[in-house]
């Protein structure tokens, strides 16, 4: 990714106007971007096995549904629901075209679906690849504004030091910079 795209999407970060958890958790992020959004966001972790993917992004009228591998770990999980938020914040769609006769669907909006199918867990589309630097710029973001972590095992003095370091540099966590 280059420095022109990096900037974009972290105009797109500071534009959003969304709260940073600190410490940051994906989880936490998610749910700020729903109530942002004025629209409810599930993570839901599923067995993925049989899907091309890890996870993937379901708009229905109603709410997101953001679906997680069961296996992943933490740390990956944590990064599907960002590439999934980030589809949704760019409004990428996918590539297969529906017959919502044929299909028949009665609870899903057939234009809501188009929004997942066709996503591979490959990057060979500019959404994918667009996606997943998003999703970066969003966790690299966020560590520049984390607290200093404190260590687990050295002296109380040490320790003090780093806390009003930390508080130093945390300051204001929103977007507006």
């Amino acid at each position: 990714m280059d420095g022109q795209h990096r900037r974009r999407f972290e105009r797109l970060l500071r534009d959003l106007e969304v709260t940073i958890p600190t410490p940051f958790d994906p989880w936490e992020f998610c749910t700020n971007v729903a109530e942002r959004r004025g629209r409810p966001i599930h993570v839901l972790r599923m067995d993925t096995t049989e899907a091309a993917s890890c996870g993937l992004w379901l708009a229905t009228h109603k709410a997101d549904y953001v679906v997680v591998d069961e296996a992943a770990p933490s740390v990956l999980a944590g990064h599907i629901i960002l590439h999934e938020l980030a589809h949704m914040l760019l409004g990428h769609t996918g590539q297969i075209k529906l017959d919502a006769a044929a299909l028949g669907f009665e609870v899903l909006d057939p234009a809501m679906v188009q929004r997942v199918l066709g996503r591979t867990s490959r990057y060979l589309t500019t959404e994918e690849r667009d996606a997943e630097a998003y999703a970066t710029v969003i966790k690299s973001f966020a560590a520049r504004w984390s607290p200093v972590p404190r260590p687990r095992d050295g002296d109380a003095e040490h320790a003090a030091v780093i806390d009003r370091f930390s508080s130093a540099l945390t300051g204001d966590r929103s977007w507006r910079r």
